[in-house]
């Protein structure tokens, strides 16, 4: 399956730059990514309002049910490779009930390529014709 993942600055360049390994995607709901990403699968990068410019494949991906315990895990653990340094608020992490690691490899910019509308999503999951 491929993806699309929206990003803001300035995450979108640290993934460019290599200083951003790791996507991390936190939510309420069990919503794309979570249970629908697998190790190998292509995703689209797209910074917010632009197009599509960049690629990478998933090299792994992990899912929780929060804690505040885990939360606080994945901040020790995984913090430098998630950005945290860049997170306005690592509390508001408190607030949510599932997250999506995705450990990214393999990224490169590509032509510049539309997609439609996102409509306030984060994360698109694409799918392929057979």
């Amino acid at each position: 399956m491929k993806h699309i993942a929206i990003l803001r600055q300035p995450f979108f360049d640290m993934v460019l730059n290599g200083t951003k390994t790791i996507e991390s995607r936190w939510a309420m709901h069990r919503v794309a990514p979570y249970n629908k990403i697998k190790k190998g699968d292509e995703i689209w990068l797209k910074e917010t309002g632009k197009d599509v410019t960049a690629k990478a494949i998933s090299q792994n991906v992990k899912f929780y049910e929060l804690t505040p315990e885990i939360v606080e895990q994945i901040r020790k653990e995984y913090g430098k490779q998630i950005g945290t340094d860049y997170f306005e608020d690592w509390q508001s992490t408190l607030q949510k009930r599932y997250c999506t690691l995705i450990w990214l490899e393999k990224v490169k910019k590509i032509h510049p390529m539309k997609v439609p509308r996102s409509n306030g999503a984060g994360w698109i999951c694409v799918n392929e014709k057979k």
